[in-house]
Order: structure tokens, then C-alpha cells, then sequence
């Protein structure tokens, strides 16, 4: 697959792993069943993975608070994967999360849906070189790309080209939304995290769980 260019009751399932294997790809890669999209190692498997890789290089690059390793399952995974149903939802096609950062909200999502191709877009060196490592490490359906938002924009490759476009704290909630418009296909989906007390557009549909979305019909995902 392509790369480079007190808990909460929802993160108990795939707390106290541990120690997961971070070469994940390596078990895996001559499986047949892997080149088909499935499953052999366990989503929660690669997203305790995934969170160990984080905790590794955080004190490294500048990815989260360093106050928050104890919690990225809590606080960070858990809050990525409220969109997972919504996407799934989605019409077919790639998705792309903008800002990605420390792969906020797009890793967990590329994990817990493997037929579905991701574009990270970070245009920072360091943090864009941890989202290689991880996208190699737990061989996702990913690949990232270093550029800005504003600068994916004008790209023909990158402009038009998504059924889901992702955003967390990339910036206030209605800029987000203008910022990722360019990047979404024709149906496609706008979803961009906010916060209790943040402006959306008047075109947004403000979600449970602090999300809103642009660009859904018909009805909403069940629970």
C-alpha cells in the first residue's frame, strides 16, 4: 500500500494491549488476504500501535501536548473515530484529512477502513516524517503528502479528487470548511471537528460529538 509523497467506554475495546508488534507490516505482507483489503491484524491491535508510535516520538517532534500521552486513547483516538460511521456513509472514493499533524483524525479512520485510500496532507518535515513511519509501520491504505492546505488546493492532482475531506483543529470551523471546499469531489463530504461554543456555517449540520458536516443527504448514519 502507497506512503509518502478512567477511560471511556468507547476506547475500552483496544486499551491494555500493551505491547503490540510495531513492525505490523512485516508479519503480514505475503498474506493474500492483505492485498484484498482485509483485516489480519485487528484494528485495535494497530491502533494500540499507533498510539505507542506516538508516544515514542512525541517527546521528539513537536506532535501532541506532552500532557495528553497519557490519554491519546481518550482524548484524541476515540474523538477521531466519531467519524467512522459518517464516512463510511460516504460516497465511494479517497479521502484526505487536511492538517493532519499527528494523524488526527485520519489514522484512526484509515485504520478501522482499509478499503478506503487516505491522503494525509501535512506540510511540516518533522511531523510529516512521523506520519511516513506510522503509514509504513501498520501499512495503511495511506500516503502523505507535504504540502498546505491552501497550496493542495491548486494542485490538479489533489483538487476535486476526494469523496470525504477530514479536518481537526486545523482551524476555526467555518475557515476549515472554506479552506478544504477545493479538495472535496462533486457529493462529496466536508467533516470538520468543533468545539462547544464554535460558529459553523450556515450550510453545516452541527453532529453529536462535536462534529458538523457538509455535504450529506438523506438520512444519518443509525448508532
Amino acid at each position: 500500500m502507497p506512503c509518502s509523497r478512567g477511560e471511556s467506554r468507547e476506547t475500552s475495546w483496544f486499551l491494555g494491549f500493551g505491547e503490540a508488534p510495531l513492525r505490523l507490516a512485516e508479519r503480514t505482507a505475503r498474506n493474500p488476504a492483505l492485498r484484498a483489503g482485509k483485516f489480519l491484524v485487528k484494528p485495535e491491535d494497530a491502533l494500540a500501535a499507533y498510539a505507542r508510535l506516538l508516544r515514542w516520538w512525541a517527546p521528539r517532534v513537536d506532535l501532541v501536548a506532552l500532557g495528553d500521552l497519557a490519554r491519546l486513547e481518550s482524548r484524541h483516538i476515540a474523538d477521531s473515530l466519531k467519524a467512522r460511521k459518517i464516512v463510511a456513509s460516504a460516497p465511494a472514493g479517497g479521502a484526505l484529512d487536511a492538517g493532519s499533524g499527528a494523524g488526527f483524525p485520519g489514522v484512526p479512520l484509515a485504520i478501522v477502513d482499509p478499503g478506503r485510500s487516505w491522503r494525509l496532507l501535512e506540510p511540516r518535515a518533522k511531523r510529516a516524517a512521523f506520519l511516513d513511519e506510522v503509514v509504513r509501520e501498520l501499512d495503511l491504505n495511506a500516503e502523505v503528502v507535504r504540502k498546505t492546505t491552501q497550496r493542495a488546493a491548486t494542485d490538479p492532482s489533489l483538487a476535486g479528487a476526494h469523496a470525504v475531506v477530514t479536518a481537526r483543529a486545523l482551524a476555526p470551523p467555518s475557515v476549515a470548511f472554506e479552506l478544504v471546499a477545493p479538495l472535496v469531489s462533486p457529493g462529496g463530504l466536508r467533516i470538520v471537528w468543533v468545539g462547544s461554543d464554535s460558529e459553523i456555517p450556515p450550510d453545516a449540520e452541527e453532529l453529536e460529538g462535536g462534529l458538523a458536516i457538509i455535504g450529506r443527504r438523506g438520512p444519518k448514519p443509525g448508532p
